[in-house]
């Protein structure tokens, strides 16, 4: 069985060998892709490669590579079937040919879900004709932009612009409702208008922040671009009348303020010359104003003897309730100790008066 299939495969081969010599293997060509093929992670993309002029490589081997790496094996076809046995292990499962149509020269390759890590050049060989192309591979990521109100600032309202998950870097751009660029505003008083943050993965993040004025429509759009990959996407805000500062409001705190300010001012006024005017009546009336002072200091001094005399009768009464306690104390031990006792109290003093003795018996 081994040496009738040799046989048929070693067939094979001659057959395919007089294939060529009857075109010209000379004159057969692989073509690639003039231009680099991009794709955006997650989507499923196709490596073009064709033979040319029109030449069956359903019976060739189709060898699909990446230079840039150390294991370069992507995707192996021979004797008409996939050999993937040293495939890399990130491609398994991932890439096919498209086997009916390699009769007609296309050795093209088919690989789904992409990831940012498959972007390099791809390498479409074939050994028989000893030819190859390369077919660089470009892998984007993209994300759909957000608006939100960041406030107001000023007589305008700050829009803020985040967009996230991006590969390779885009740009960032405010546009009117007429399609004029906005310059941006840096609401964090730095000298970068624009925010770029990288993840761990190598994706970006990009924010733009714009001060907008009210206008007709209130219609402004964010726009992300990517050229390399030739992706844009755009959000779009409308922004109420009412979020934009009023300028009644304004005015009716600046009007009230403005009137309270003149008031103090024409107050200090009247009032600076109502002391000059009051100086000058001084100076002409010394000694009524000498009068006047002793007059307070007298009555400070009464004041102060007031309180004087208030603490000293205040003080009185503390000392004549202790006395009057003490008193009392030592009444009570003299009932105890005696049998007959008259106590007399005349014109405001205590008087103790002892009008009996204990009988002898």
């Amino acid at each position: 069985m081994k040496t009738s299939a040799a046989c048929c495969f070693g067939g094979i081969i001659l057959c395919i060998g007089l294939s060529l010599r009857a075109t010209g293997s000379s004159q057969i060509q692989l073509v690639g892709s003039a231009d680099p093929v991009v794709a955006l992670a997650g989507d499923d993309v196709i490596l073009p490669c064709y033979l040319e002029p029109n030449v069956s490589a359903v019976d060739m081997m189709v060898e699909w590579t990446r230079s840039d790496l150390k294991t370069q094996r992507v995707h192996l076809y021979r004797e008409g079937r996939d050999s993937n046995g040293e495939q890399l292990p990130s491609y398994r499962g991932r890439t096919t040919l498209f086997k009916e149509e390699l009769k007609n020269s296309n050795v093209s390759l088919k690989l789904t879900g992409v990831t940012l890590s498959d972007a390099g050049d791809y390498k479409c060989f074939i050994p028989i004709l000893t030819r190859e192309t390369t077919i660089p591979l470009i892998v984007g990521a993209v994300s759909q932009p957000v608006i939100s109100i960041n406030g107001t600032k000023d007589w305008g309202v700050v829009l803020k612009c985040d967009t996230g998950g991006w590969y390779p870097q885009p740009e960032l751009e405010w546009l009117d409702s007429h399609g004029n660029v906005l310059s941006a505003t840096e609401p964090t008083e730095t000298s970068n208008s624009t925010e770029t943050e990288i993840n761990p993965e190598g994706r970006y993040t990009v924010r733009r922040y714009v001060t907008i004025r009210n206008t007709v429509n209130n219609r402004f759009t964010c726009r992300v671009v990517q050229p390399q990959i030739n992706q844009t996407r755009e959000t779009q805000i409308h922004v109420p009348d009412d979020m934009f500062p009023s300028v009644w409001w304004i005015v009716g705190i600046i009007i009230p303020a403005v009137a309270a300010i003149a008031a103090v001012v024409v107050l200090f006024y009247f009032r600076r010359k109502q002391r000059h005017k009051l100086k000058k009546e001084v100076k002409k009336n010394l000694d009524l104003q000498t009068k006047l002072d002793t007059g307070r200091w007298a009555m400070c001094v009464s004041d102060l003897d007031l309180n004087t005399i208030l603490n000293v009768v205040y003080i009185y009464f503390i000392l004549l309730r202790t006395y009057c306690v003490l008193i009392i104390l030592h009444t009570i031990e003299d009932i105890l100790c005696t049998n007959y006792t008259t106590y007399y109290l005349g014109q405001g003093w205590a008087t103790l008066i002892k009008v009996g003795a204990p009988q002898k018996r």
